[in-house]
């Protein structure tokens, strides 16, 4: 989904809409002297949707933090479709190592590993 930016009356809308509040941390955003951004609760790439219902407004530090967790959750998610789809492609198991079946004992010969 593509996100959409706000115009001015909109993001003054939804400020008035959640009474200016921080979503995130409940404190109360002082428009005139902090910063705030316009947040997602479920992120658009974890399938959230770009409407009022899912923006609130939030704190830059706290939405920042926000979003570094939200970048590992999406990063797991992707790694945990790629696996269940099939197109995730295991790593070359370099022989003699220990995911190999086989291992070389201290006199030389190579046995398999039990």
């Amino acid at each position: 989904m593509k996100r959409r930016s706000l115009t001015t009356k909109e993001r003054l809308r939804l400020f008035m809409l959640h009474n200016g509040a921080c979503h995130l941390c409940g404190g109360k955003v002082d428009g005139v002297r902090e910063k705030w951004d316009v947040e997602h609760v479920i992120p658009l790439a974890m399938g959230g949707e770009d409407d009022d219902a899912n923006r609130k407004p939030a704190h830059v530090t706290c939405h920042r933090g926000k979003t570094k967790q939200d970048m590992g959750n999406i990063a797991r998610a992707k790694r945990r479709e790629a696996r269940h789809m099939g197109t995730h492609r295991p790593r070359a198991v370099i022989p003699g190592s220990k995911l190999s079946r086989w291992k070389k004992k201290l006199d030389g010969t190579v046995v398999e590993r039990t």
